[in-house]
Parts: structure tokens; C-alpha cells; sequence
């Protein structure tokens, strides 16, 4: 392996690779896979499941990213979930990093829309693996349960191409489109995250969103179960 893909092995902020729990983790995870590719396509849907996606939860610490905080919470959203697929991928030896993109959920529940006050998602968050001699984008945001209740089409693993979200749900309705390629980070990028929320939704909503999620207080609950 190059110098420059171990780079993609070590931990980073957010990324919490080394630490022995998630290494044993992924250990379990991936016993037996008898190549990467096998490997990602356990790791893939088992981080997708185990986390059920929420928006309602802490964000504005790297603590809230590490894996096994996010495992403990059982909750998070899509760069949460992405942190922790990607710590698994690491810690199994399969090069990984973090991708971002804007992009406009054309299913925003109406509460989420009320407290983003915008259907953009800035700084939506996937995977990037380095699969067969290429690096391949995987998304592990929605858990199957979510999208069965919302008829969206559940993103599978592909060993061959980008599992990203779809453009149309199960009915052929739009669904995600992608607005804007930002690129790939090695760790969580929290405060170039938190300043594009701040310029997409407004300093002052943020701020009240990082409060209410802090004290467990019902702020706008009605958006927390929303992509």
C-alpha cells in the first residue's frame, strides 16, 4: 500500500480508528472476509442499521463524532454516521476518508424545513473507500426502517460504483439532488461545518439548535425524525 493511502488508515479528528474497542469492533464486523470489498460490503450495511438517523442530537463538539459516542447515543446524523463507517473501515485496514456536497432533500419533513428554514443540506457528509484500485463513495445516512416508512429507495452497497442517495424515491418522486461537490476531508471538519450551516441557515438558528439539542428541551421536535 502507498504512503499516501495509510494516511487514510490513521485516526483523525472524529475519527476514532485506533481506539481498541473499535478496532475489536470492526475485528467482528469483518471476520473472515477474505478481501476489502467483502469486507465493505459488511461493514456498509451494519453502520447504516446501527445508528438510526436524527438530526436531533449534539454537533457542535468533535466529541459527538467518535464512534463509539455515536454508538452509545444510538442516533446521529449524516456525518455521524459517516465518521463511524468510516473509524470501521480504518480500523479493518481499508482506506477511508469523509466527502461532503451540498444537496436539497425534496422530501424534507415540514419541521425539519422549519428549522433549517431551507431545504438545502450544507455539508451533507458520505464515505469514500478505496475499493479494487479506486476510490468509491458510499452513503450510510438512512437505515432501512426510515426509508420503508418514507418509501425512499434504501442506498446498497456496491463493490463497483457510488452508493450515493437516489434522485427519485420507490415512486418516482424526486428525491436528493446534488448541488454542490465539496471534496473529501481526512477527519471531521466541525468548524468549516459549522460556519456553512451558519451561512446557510443563520448564526442565531444554529446557536438555538446546538442549545436545545444540549438540554434535551423540545425545540421544533417536530423536524427530528427528517433528512
Amino acid at each position: 500500500m502507498s504512503q499516501d493511502l495509510e494516511l487514510f488508515l490513521e485516526p483523525a479528528p472524529g475519527i476514532q480508528c485506533d481506539h481498541p474497542q473499535v478496532r475489536d469492533l470492526a475485528r467482528r464486523i469483518v471476520n473472515g472476509a477474505a478481501s476489502h470489498r467483502e469486507a465493505a460490503a459488511r461493514l456498509f450495511p451494519w453502520a447504516r442499521e446501527a445508528v438510526r438517523y436524527h438530526p436531533y442530537v449534539p454537533f457542535d463538539s468533535i466529541e459527538d463524532y467518535l464512534a463509539l459516542n455515536t454508538l452509545e447515543r444510538g442516533r446521529g446524523y449524516c456525518v455521524q454516521k459517516s465518521a463511524l463507517l468510516c473509524a470501521l473501515a480504518r480500523a479493518a485496514g481499508i482506506p477511508a476518508r469523509l466527502s461532503f456536497a451540498d444537496i436539497e432533500n425534496h422530501q424534507l419533513p415540514a419541521g425539519m424545513a422549519e428549522v433549517l428554514g431551507s431545504p438545502v443540506m450544507a455539508h451533507h457528509c458520505f464515505v469514500e473507500w478505496f475499493l479494487g484500485g479506486r476510490w468509491l463513495k458510499a452513503t450510510p445516512s438512512f437505515e432501512a426502517p426510515l426509508c420503508a416508512r418514507r418509501s425512499w429507495r434504501l442506498v446498497e452497497f456496491d463493490p463497483e460504483r457510488d452508493s450515493l442517495l437516489p434522485a427519485r424515491d420507490l415512486a418516482g418522486r424526486p428525491h436528493i439532488t446534488y448541488l454542490r461537490r465539496l471534496g473529501w476531508r481526512r477527519g471531521v471538519p466541525l468548524e468549516e461545518i459549522l460556519e456553512a450551516w451558519r451561512a446557510e441557515y443563520g448564526a442565531a438558528r444554529v446557536a438555538s439548535w446546538a442549545k436545545a439539542v444540549r438540554q434535551g428541551t423540545p425545540w421544533r421536535r417536530a423536524g427530528e425524525d427528517a433528512a
